[in-house]
């Protein structure tokens, strides 16, 4: 039985290591505090209200305040999902070399095509859970590639507006894993859908890390630099993880709050 288990469910998903749940790399990364997403769920919400203002003006208050409140969300659900399946178009191209897209990523979907050919890549795996077993994490990287311009590297794709700092921070965590699981498709009885089983085996060496920046019509190569300064930086946050955790999250075995009780003057003896 592998080591680590990806466990789904609903829309996410979580880590197993020997037996015990570790908080994947993103998971980890949330620690960060990001302004510009703020930024980005106050200009959401007001542009929403200015845009519906006739039709918001005639529902009660509270509903008023609701839909003005749930805009980001929906929004940012919306691109979630389109980046999801770019996403995972872009993991069966890479896998295949082949991907039949629907009208609406197609555009996006022949770029990445198209970086995959003129940069040559030759995939090694794509969408590998990953784990550092000493530092008990998990994630999963979205390809592992060869390139005769760039060597073994590591390939993260995204495809929001930008490619923010933190990213770095996610590619020299997946870097400095040391347990890899490679996937393999199991046909299903008679030819059936079947299932990928996965097979573990040490980290490969990376001569480098890099983002594939998905946009409409095309796809902008960055380096993305995943040394030591960085995975430092990130097993702080993940030591900075397992205190929040502790102190806020009720649900877990550890929970334990900094901040106590209200005390009274009765409870205590006057100093003499």
């Amino acid at each position: 039985m592998n080591r680590l288990q990806r466990r789904n469910y609903g829309g996410g998903h979580g880590y197993e290591l020997d037996g015990r749940k570790v908080p994947g790399v993103t998971t980890i990364l949330n620690v960060l505090d990001k302004p510009a997403l703020q930024s980005w769920a106050a200009r959401e919400s007001a542009s929403y209200a200015i845009e519906h203002w006739a039709r918001l003006s005639q529902l009660p208050l509270m509903q008023r305040a609701k839909e003005i409140e749930e805009a980001r969300y929906n929004t940012n659900r919306k691109a979630v999902v389109k980046g999801n399946r770019i996403h995972d178009a872009g993991e069966k191209l890479a896998r295949t070399g082949e991907f039949d897209a629907p009208d609406e990523i197609r555009s996006q979907v022949e770029a990445y095509a198209k970086f995959l050919d003129v940069w040559e890549i030759e995939t090694i795996a794509a969408e590998c859970p990953v784990a550092n077993t000493e530092r008990e994490y998990a994630g999963t990287l979205d390809l592992l590639c060869r390139s005769p311009r760039l060597g073994t590297i590591l390939l993260d794709v995204k495809t929001g507006k930008g490619v923010y700092a933190e990213t770095a921070l996610q590619t020299v965590a997946y870097r400095n894993c040391d347990l890899l699981q490679i996937g393999r498709h199991v046909p299903g009885p008679r030819g059936g859908k079947g299932k990928t089983e996965y097979d573990e085996q040490p980290m490969i060496e990376i001569d480098g890390c890099w983002v594939a920046h998905v946009l409409n019509d095309d796809v902008e190569l960055l380096p993305a630099r995943a040394e030591k300064d960085e995975f430092d930086a990130f097993l702080y946050l993940r030591e900075a993880y397992d205190w929040h955790r502790a102190a806020t999250d009720r649900k877990f075995d550890g929970y334990n709050p900094p901040i106590g009780a209200a005390v009274f003057p009765e409870q205590f003896e006057r100093a003499s």
